[in-house]
């Protein structure tokens, strides 16, 4: 069943990873943090498939990519919470001093890399005869049960700050809702996940299998946070300009629309041009624009005009 579960895991994140490639339209830093934070997720999860199944042991030299692998979808999440609420469209100092804790993490484990053949097939044998021991061994110059310990609570750290980031930023109108709420699932879901890790690694009982609780939890969270996407298309594309979806338009000529309600359309259309690329497309028009904001065109015409003295006009 675990072995399912994984491989199912493994399956759509390669989906979801294709999928941005090829469909996204958020801006290239926010775009990049996106697909690096599924890639590594993608492929911690094919790696414990292949320790569940034993195929580990065709393959020694990818044991020792599993601790920076595990950082690296940390600190990718993290970079694009903060490019999400802040609008950041390129690395900060912080994000760049953020990015260090996976190489530091890839240095301690660096000299596995260079063991012989045999002692890495011996290392994965003990491992397979005893999946909890993974917790325990030493990999590099790094302790297994240190390594993960301090995992869950980078985890647990990360994950809060996020969720505290987000639900503060929900009620801006300038923001995709559906991603936000998105986003607090996810972070959701890692905070459980990771304090679930601690309390298994604090109390670990020698009858009870650690490794395979925090597999299913691992490729669960997984399916989860990779399959909601694709029901809200928003995440996915970065905006619904590529999304067909028709919009019922208003009989009324003329709307008087309320001051606070007309500063938060400017906040939702200034807030489109500075966080998109999608209005670059030489078919980009109206109807795109009030399908992000999800109103009538009719309404968008006259917000337009009262706030800017001019009607749309495509750039281009």
């Amino acid at each position: 069943m675990l072995k399912t579960i994984q491989i199912c895991a493994v399956i759509i994140g390669v989906i979801t990873f294709l999928v941005i490639v090829f469909k996204h339209k958020r801006n290239t830093y926010q775009k990049i943090l996106l697909l690096v934070y599924v890639l590594s997720l993608t492929y911690y999860s094919a790696l414990v498939y292949l320790v569940k199944t034993g195929l580990i042991i065709n393959h020694p030299h990818l044991r020792g990519t599993g601790p920076p692998v595990n950082f690296v979808h940390l600190v990718t999440f993290m970079l694009f919470v903060r490019s999400t609420v802040k609008n950041i469209k390129a690395p900060k100092r912080i994000d760049l001093i953020l990015l260090c804790i996976p190489i530091l993490i890839f240095i301690g484990v660096a000299p596995f890399y260079f063991q012989s053949v045999e002692f890495k097939i011996d290392h994965i044998q003990f491992i397979l005869n005893n999946e909890d021991s993974i917790f325990y061994i030493t990999v590099g110059y790094i302790s297994a049960y240190w390594n993960f310990l301090t995992q869950f609570m980078v985890g647990m750290l990360f994950s809060s700050t996020a969720i505290y980031m987000l639900t503060k930023r929900i009620r801006d109108k300038s923001k995709s809702k559906s991603e936000i709420i998105w986003l607090i699932c996810v972070s959701s879901l890692m905070f459980i996940g990771n304090f679930i890790g601690i309390i298994s690694l604090l109390f670990d009982s020698t009858s009870f299998d650690t490794h395979s609780l925090a597999s299913y939890v691992f490729a669960l969270y997984i399916i989860i946070i990779f399959l909601y996407p694709f029901f809200e298309p928003r995440i996915l594309y970065g905006a619904l300009i590529d999304v067909k979806k028709k919009i019922s338009g208003t009989q009324d000529t003329n709307i008087e629309f309320e001051p606070k309600d007309l500063i938060g359309y400017r906040e939702q259309i200034e807030g489109f041009f500075t966080s998109e690329i999608s209005y670059l497309k030489p078919d980009f028009r109206q109807d795109d624009l009030a399908k992000f904001i999800s109103i009538p065109k009719k309404e968008l015409s006259q917000i337009t005009t009262q706030l800017y003295q001019k009607n749309f006009q495509p750039t281009h």
